[in-house]
């Protein structure tokens, strides 16, 4: 009885350690299995982003913004599309690229990477079905699916990152689809692995954990794989790229910098991995350095100009672009930086030239000017000793033509300086009384809705508005009122100027802005349209003949703001 209670107490014992023994086994193969997973899919999500945020950085965003439906063969689609062409071959695993914008809603192909080589490529304005969150979050930032996707062409993981325009604004995305299929299977072949090691550690015990941690060694090889691909083309890469540290102690900090960057600025890499950024930036930047992080931190996406100093001491402009990532807990800051010292050297001669060039013209114009005068002087004398009628008839009409060639030189002294003084924020109130005190108008009744509206637009802004009320004047007949008004649109602003006089008849409604058009008074509205055009302002008439002239000023979003409210981003504002 002893016995068989021994044995009892003895088995009973033996499948309590079987039993924990399986559950502790279970527990340990479920918990490598989980992480494995984990670890293979956040590789494969975080090369995903690296590789469109990348990618999407390369991208003009203007070029982007104007291509439309039918432009395939146009220069700006085709270099959009070799660009993302250079990526994919950069990268094996990336079975599809391509950029998309939301339109209301829809997200709409713009530029596949595959277009012109395969022939199911995406066109311009194809739709996306069945769109998921995470490609909307695209136009946030980086983003990548959480889930792969098996469908006929394929197991994808995708990633998506945002595209700018030049003043910041994001207008369309980067997409990588990446071929997810090994890994995918690697997931499922440990699932079953899972079942075979439960039922392997029923029979033989801990046998199947040898079998689990040879898997992981095996994923932990393809995880440096793809970090290697991911290592390549970030040292490859043309353009200066850094990694530091966005917050603490070590805020600042570089933890990564590609071979550009250390050639830029004349370190090794080695150097640099020791340094802080604010180390790079020139005296007169770097104070500017903690301000950068606290944006970033708050999500903006830093872009500008910046002095960074060499090793040697030397000093070298900068154009800047860098956004918040994080790595597990660690809140980082990736930068792609570009020299421009070229550029901008390029800029300061062509400014000089400029400068050089309006001199030159004015010496001209004054000499014109002193010429033509003693010209009519003589001709006054002539007149005063000629009898004969019809020579007095000739005479008269080359004076015609002298104050003719005389308003030609005033309009040539406006237009030379077209661009040439950079464009700024100007009160449009203000203007239009500065416009109004140069003529006569106290008989007409006047109207100005545009309290504290600045528009960003060349220096000539007042000359615009003073040919519009010129032009009502002139050649409005029957004008007794004007006004001056303003209203939002959904994509920008249009500032309207308007009579009551005889109108423009409809066919001659596109002619008003034609320099051939203008006879008496030069060139007036020609030059109104030239002077908006410069910081992509439109104009238009669109009034009813009978009833008056209208001229409507379309005004982009981020070139208008209104005095006391935050308005939109300064386009002139380079950022840092």
């Amino acid at each position: 009885m002893q016995h068989m209670t021994n044995t009892t107490s003895s088995r009973t014992v033996s499948i309590i350690l079987v039993l924990l023994m399986l559950v502790f086994s279970i527990g340990v193969v479920w918990s490598i299995v989980t992480e494995t997973q984990g670890v293979l899919k956040d590789s494969v999500q975080d090369e995903l982003m690296s590789v469109a945020g990348a990618a999407a950085s390369q991208i003009d965003g203007d070029a982007f913004v104007g291509i439309q439906t039918g432009n395939e063969d146009t220069t700006e689609f085709l270099a959009i599309r070799d660009q993302l062409r250079g990526v994919k071959e950069a990268v094996p695993d990336i079975l599809y690229i391509y950029t998309m914008r939301n339109n209301d809603g829809l997200m709409e192909f713009v530029v596949d990477g595959d277009y012109g080589y395969a022939d199911d490529a995406s066109l311009i304005g194809d739709t996306y079905p069945e769109a998921e969150p995470e490609m909307y979050l695209g136009f946030e930032g980086p983003s990548a699916d959480e889930e792969f996707t098996t469908d006929q062409w394929g197991t994808v993981l995708s990633g998506f990152a945002p595209i700018h325009d030049g003043a910041g604004n994001v207008v369309g995305i980067v997409g990588v689809d990446m071929d997810s299929t090994v890994v995918r299977n690697e997931i499922d072949y440990l699932n079953t692995i899972f079942y075979l090691i439960v039922f392997a550690v029923m029979i033989t015990g801990a046998g199947g954990f040898f079998v689990v941690e040879r898997r992981r060694a095996i994923a932990e090889k393809k995880i440096e794989e793809s970090e290697k691909k991911y290592r390549q083309l970030f040292e490859q890469a043309g353009d200066c790229i850094l990694i530091f540290e966005a917050e603490g102690d070590d805020a600042g900090r570089i933890v990564a910098a590609n071979k550009a960057a250390a050639t830029m600025h004349g370190y090794t890499t080695d150097e640099l991995l020791s340094m802080k950024v604010s180390d790079l930036d020139a005296p007169e930047s770097r104070a500017a350095v903690p301000e950068r992080l606290h944006r970033v931190l708050n999500g903006e996406e830093i872009r500008g100009e910046v002095m960074h100093v060499r090793k040697d001491g030397t000093t070298f402009p900068l154009e800047i672009n860098g956004r918040l990532f994080c790595v597990g807990q660690k809140k980082q800051v990736l930068a792609i930086d570009r020299e421009i010292s070229d550029r901008k050297h390029a800029e300061k001669i062509l400014s000089l030239a400029a400068k050089k060039q309006n001199l030159l013209n004015l010496i001209t114009f004054s000499d014109i000017k002193n010429a033509m005068f003693s010209l009519l002087g003589y001709i006054e004398l002539e007149k005063e000793v000629m009898t004969d009628e019809q020579g007095l008839a000739f005479l008269e009409k080359e004076v015609d033509l002298i104050h003719q060639v005389e308003q030609w030189i005033r309009f040539a002294r406006q237009y030379q300086d077209l661009g040439v003084v950079p464009p700024t924020w100007q009160n449009v109130h203000n203007a239009y009384l500065y416009a109004l005190s140069h003529l006569d108008a106290m008989h007409l009744k006047r109207s100005a809705e545009v309290e504290g509206l600045e528009v960003y637009a060349d220096s000539l802004l007042e000359t615009v508005l003073y040919a519009l009320l010129q032009n009502s004047l002139e050649h409005g007949e029957s004008v007794t009122e004007i006004a001056l008004t303003c209203q939002e649109t959904d994509d920008g602003l249009t500032l309207v100027f308007e009579d009551n006089g005889v109108g423009i008849p409809f066919d001659m409604k596109g002619a008003v802005f034609d320099r051939k058009h203008e006879k008496k008074r030069g060139m007036g509205l020609f030059l109104v349209k030239e002077i908006l055009e410069i910081t992509g302002i439109r104009i238009g008439e669109t009034g009813v003949p009978g009833e008056g002239a209208r001229f409507e000023m379309h005004i982009p979003r981020n070139h208008y703001r209104f005095a006391g409210s935050k308005g939109e981003p300064d386009p002139s504002d380079d950022g840092i």
